[in-house]
């Protein structure tokens, strides 16, 4: 799905066309995001650990919280965000989203709340989930600013790509407890590099996993073979990321 890694501007200038599958684990991720968040949000991890150290007492008490009482915010309603932001509202939550690039109505579609204020949304915000792309515009977009924004016990997850969080200044908010917890599927430079990374407190991490099941990895490898035969049998070019950079004749 994601290109970033890809020098797709130099491929155009070699007359090469660098097509993407974006499609194919929209629902694995978006399943993936949500099930951060509920593990955020009801505090398994620290539970089960409890009970695996042959205690029976609920750690973490005033981060368990009602679903319905809580305000859960989609960065970038895309394909991905948006079907974490119906899941999310199929479970109780008030789901809001902040995606600047979307036309005006989304939000009345989808029955969602929208802000256009980022200061604003951060402020208001128990769960984030981000979904948006890495861009130059969204590398860093979430800092120790944004975190000390965010209320002390509100929670981040993040399933989209690892350099859209700072990570140091992340595991820097955890550690002072300026937020309540973060549940990562990607991070900046990944994997974790050093025993204090892994030690950081309130933090959940995945292996970059979040794209991954059975009928994703059989989706993703015919949709390739797919578009790949399509292009070299002559036909249309889809999901092409750099087309508008190539001479006109590839561009169907």
């Amino acid at each position: 799905t994601g290109y970033d890694s890809v020098d797709h501007l130099t491929a155009a200038t070699r007359d090469i066309p660098v097509c993407n599958v974006p499609d194919y684990g929209t629902d694995e991720v978006a399943d993936h995001s949500v099930a951060l968040a509920l593990a955020l949000c009801r505090q398994i991890l620290p539970i089960d650990q409890e009970c695996k150290n042959l205690g029976w007492e609920i750690p973490n008490k005033q981060k368990i919280r009602r679903f319905n009482t809580m305000n859960f915010g989609v960065v970038g309603l895309g394909r991905i965000g948006a079907s974490v932001a119906l899941k999310a509202k199929a479970l109780g939550f008030t789901v809001a989203f902040y995606d600047p690039y979307l036309s005006n109505g989304v939000d009345k579609s989808l029955g969602l709340s929208r802000y256009k204020d980022w200061d604003m949304f951060l402020g208001r915000m128990d769960v984030i989930s981000v979904n948006c792309p890495l861009t130059e515009e969204t590398h860093h977009m979430f800092t120790r600013k944004e975190f000390e924004m965010m209320d002390e016990n509100a929670f981040i997850i993040n399933t989209a790509r690892g350099s859209i969080i700072n990570k140091n200044d992340l595991f820097r908010a955890l550690r002072k407890n300026d937020i309540g917890g973060a549940a990562l599927d990607v991070i900046e430079d990944e994997p974790l590099k050093t025993r204090r990374e892994a030690q950081t407190p309130n933090l959940i991490v995945t292996c970059h996993s979040g794209f991954y099941s059975l009928q994703a990895a059989w989706e993703m490898r015919h949709k390739a073979a797919a578009l790949a035969r399509d292009i070299i049998q002559g036909g249309e070019i889809e999901n092409c990321i750099n087309c508008k950079f190539l001479p006109r004749n590839f561009v169907q």
